[in-house]
């Protein structure tokens, strides 16, 4: 299968330095939804919860999209699917890569909510992709590590509901993670007012 590489700008005085971010796995979610959060991460609760976001919403998938863009949601984190210019208005640039990465359109299934449909060709090429789209890393959500969202209007995104395990980060601002680029911290460097301002973030 093939590799999906996702990019994302974070700021300062919204999200901690690289440093910081990475110590409780990876790049975590405030307010994640039920089974999309680390260090047991499953793709199964989430789905449910897109499920019902989806259907509740209005407007459906493009409805949902909608609000992906445009509310700033606390229980995702958005990626662009094209490399973002170093000299945004973001101070730290992320590169990650979902291996194995699996497209799936979704379908209606009436009182059950959505489903997954048919698995589509995306996953290298934003491109071919006309319609919203789930991103996975297995043949079914409960076979899955990761549960995204694809969208688009104008550039192409991709929203996962799932923590991001630093494992998957390619980069930090062009730097590898480890001894040889970004250094991360340890919980215990932190004062105990930085432990409690980032509690949403911190993970067991």
């Amino acid at each position: 299968m093939p590799d999906m590489t996702l990019y994302r700008g974070e700021r300062d005085n919204v999200w901690p330095a690289p440093a910081v971010r990475l110590i409780w796995g990876g790049m975590t979610i405030r307010d994640p939804w039920p089974g999309a959060r680390l260090p047991n991460q499953t793709a199964t609760g989430a789905w449910s919860a897109l499920s019902r976001a989806i259907s509740t919403g209005g407007g459906g998938p493009a409805g949902f999209s909608q609000t992906l863009r445009t509310a700033g949601v606390s229980y995702g984190l958005t990626f662009a699917r094209t490399p973002i210019a170093v000299e945004s208005e973001s101070d730290h640039h992320y590169v990650i890569t979902i291996n194995h990465a699996r497209t799936f359109l979704l379908r209606y299934g009436g009182v059950g909510g959505w489903t997954l449909g048919d698995e589509v060709p995306w996953v290298t090429d934003p491109a071919l992709a006309d319609q919203d789209y789930v991103v996975l890393n297995g043949p079914s959500v409960n076979r899955s590590t990761v549960l995204g969202y694809g969208h688009f209007e104008g550039t192409p995104e991709v929203t996962l509901f799932t923590d991001v395990p630093t494992g998957w980060v390619t980069s930090v601002n062009g730097l590898p993670i480890g001894a040889r680029g970004v250094r991360v911290l340890t919980d215990s460097a932190l004062s105990e007012a930085e432990r409690v301002r980032l509690t949403k973030l911190r993970r067991p």
